[in-house]
């Protein structure tokens, strides 16, 4: 038996006026996602537990089967792990975002999507002139980095307050600063990174080519270095996971599954759908378990864009899900479709509400729904509390 997991990030939505009442699924042209829920069950799952905020760490460690409550240690960590940065018991590793800044607001918490060549030149830059023998800058990929202070536990850096950058554009930068006893330290270098970064070359052209320039750097997510039995040790089966994200690699490397790189893949709206699916076919030729996220449909949602949310869904129903569902005929195999959160256009952040899943394939028993989106979802006695009740009834595990 083949598992594939697919996992479009954020998905999920609110009815909106502009669609007739319609969520960005209900309004998808997606004939192999809907096929799915003729063919199998739909059901509801709560992927973020009561006292976390909603953030995709949470919501795919989730769904991956592993309690945030025993095992969420940080966002930082998790990057650290897919970048192969190695944490010390006293380190703090923080989620270090490219963003622009203007008259004290927090304009594009993604500096325009910057490209991987660009912020890699920054980010280097950034460790040159702004870290020390404590503090070390990593560059990752488009606007996502990290930054590693060492011995940070010590002083409980890891306990102040934060704010995702995705939650607060249009905001001022000054109220929503890192807030706590010892927060001076971090505050002192994101305001230092703003007057290195407005003259670096990068950024004049880039605001001359009328791109939003990265001209500051916003700490969150700070963790410590977790600990976290294998996918393996936990469910009996090897895996695969298959992501342009760093955190979602991260999380991968933790757990023990072989992270698959594939060329074009870059967590945004044009990245390599089908090249997705094509290597999630011939990842199974080696293991039994195949985790495939595509981030696609949440940055749509965070920029409030839901044309291109709609597109993305239909771009990730033909190449992702048409593909394995033409390469898997004849072959014994369950998918499994879920969002991690939602990610509502009309918020443009993560809300914690349960999200639609749609699960078939060898063994599950049709129930006829009409289509996969969170309205029918919502009609079917399928609901499950946490992330491992799900997996567990994927993989046909007791529950």
């Amino acid at each position: 038996m083949k598992y594939i997991f697919i996992v479009p990030d954020g998905a999920a939505d609110y009815p909106n006026e502009i669609l007739g009442g319609k969520t960005a699924l209900e309004a998808a042209d997606k004939p192999f996602m809907d096929s799915l829920a003729k063919k199998g069950t739909l059901g509801r799952v709560k992927t973020v537990p009561a006292g976390f905020i909603p953030a995709s760490d949470v919501a795919n460690l989730s769904l991956l089967g592993y309690e945030p409550e025993k095992y969420y240690a940080g966002r930082g960590p998790l990057e650290a792990a897919n970048i192969g940065v190695e944490l010390e018991e006293s380190d703090l590793a923080f989620r270090c975002n490219l963003i622009t800044e203007s008259e004290g607001k927090l304009l594009d918490y993604s500096a325009g999507h910057i490209s991987d060549r660009e912020a890699g030149i920054l980010m280097e830059y950034l460790d040159k002139n702004l870290g020390t023998d404590e503090i070390k800058f990593y560059a990752g990929k488009s606007y996502r980095h990290l930054m590693v202070y060492k011995g940070g536990a010590k002083l409980a850096l890891d306990k102040l307050n934060f704010f995702a950058p995705h939650d607060i554009m249009g905001r001022l930068i000054k109220k929503h600063l890192p807030s706590g006893k010892g927060s001076e330290h971090l505050i002192k270098l994101m305001n230092r990174s703003k007057e290195l970064l407005k003259e670096h070359e990068i950024n004049k052209v880039r605001i001359d080519l009328g791109e939003n320039p990265a001209n500051m750097i916003w700490l969150w997510g700070a963790g410590r270095k977790p600990a976290i039995p294998s996918f393996k040790e936990k469910f009996g089966i090897s895996g695969s996971v298959i992501s342009a994200v760093d955190l979602i690699n991260g999380i991968g490397k933790i757990i023990g599954l072989k992270v698959i790189k594939v060329e074009g893949a870059n967590g945004y709206y044009d990245t390599n759908y089908k090249g997705k699916a094509e290597a999630a076919i011939e990842a199974l030729k080696d293991c039994d378990f195949v985790f495939i996220h595509i981030e696609a449909t949440d940055e749509a949602g965070h920029n409030n864009d839901l044309r291109m949310k709609i597109t993305c869904i239909e771009r990730i129903d033909k190449l992702v899900v048409g593909t394995i569902m033409e390469k898997m005929k004849g072959r014994d195999y369950r998918i499994l479709i879920s969002p991690d959160h939602p990610t509502p256009v009309s918020m443009r952040t993560h809300t914690d509400e349960p999200v639609p899943f749609v699960l078939a394939g060898t063994g599950i028993s049709s129930e006829n729904f009409s289509s996969y989106s969170e309205t029918e979802a919502a009609n079917s006695s399928l609901y499950f509390s946490n992330g491992i009740g799900l997996m567990n009834y994927f993989l046909g595990k007791p529950r």
